[in-house]
């Protein structure tokens, strides 16, 4: 008795149907995959709010001065002078009283300091024609601190960290408008504004819905 075979027509079919399975699946399964950058995303938001909220409530380095008189007057982090006990900023580190202010520098030195720092990835770029300052933490993740106007005398003491989840890896999306950024998974950076009262807002959409957070590191709702 002959063994009988699969015709030409036969295997073509049932290519076709693997194929069409195939094709339906696979948009099922990445959808199942996590979301790594929408997961380093959270992770970096973490850090920023932890960081913040424990310099925030640091006397030594921000003493409370809301109530002080005329420019004496401090929220928080628009506070650039140094203190006898803040050692990173003014204190027994540097042995001088720091009297001149400069808040963006105080902010950037006690913020990275309490990160896990790539220190020979720290640097001074230059970014849309202005110096910013740019760091790398050992999870590869690119911080660059931008639109710097912590100083009491604007009118939104702030400065902007933007992240960028994957580091070095393309493409670089923070939002669909971008070319080349349709697919939502692509999106890798995000900018965190730090208000001088320790406030946070989150700028893109995107890592807003990752983040999944609706209040700031104050408690009260945004």
């Amino acid at each position: 008795m002959k063994n009988k075979a699969f015709t030409l027509t036969e295997l073509l079919i049932a290519l076709a149907v693997i194929g069409v399975l195939i094709a339906i699946l696979l948009p099922v399964i990445s959808n199942l995959m996590p979301d790594q950058n929408a997961i380093m995303a959270k992770r970096a938001y973490h850090g920023v709010q932890t960081v913040t909220s424990s310099l925030i409530n640091d006397e030594a380095c921000y003493p409370n001065k809301t109530y002080a008189l005329g420019d004496e007057a401090r929220v928080g982090f628009d506070d650039g002078y140094g203190y006898a006990d803040c050692t990173l900023w003014g204190g027994v580190e540097n042995q001088n009283y720091i009297d001149e202010e400069d808040a963006n520098s105080k902010f950037l030195t006690l913020f990275t300091n309490k990160l896990d720092l790539n220190t020979n990835d720290s640097e001074s770029v230059l970014l849309n024609g202005a110096t910013t300052y740019q760091f790398t933490t050992k999870d590869k993740m690119i911080w660059t601190a931008q639109n710097m106007n912590l100083a009491s005398t604007n009118t939104d003491p702030s400065i902007e960290l933007m992240i960028d989840v994957n580091g070095a890896d393309k493409p670089n999306c923070a939002s669909a408008t971008q070319e080349g950024c349709a697919n939502k998974k692509d999106f890798d950076r995000f900018t965190v504004k730090i208000h001088a009262d320790g406030k946070l807002d989150i700028l893109e959409d995107w890592a807003l819905e990752a983040v999944g957070v609706d209040a700031d590191v104050t408690g009260s709702n945004k």
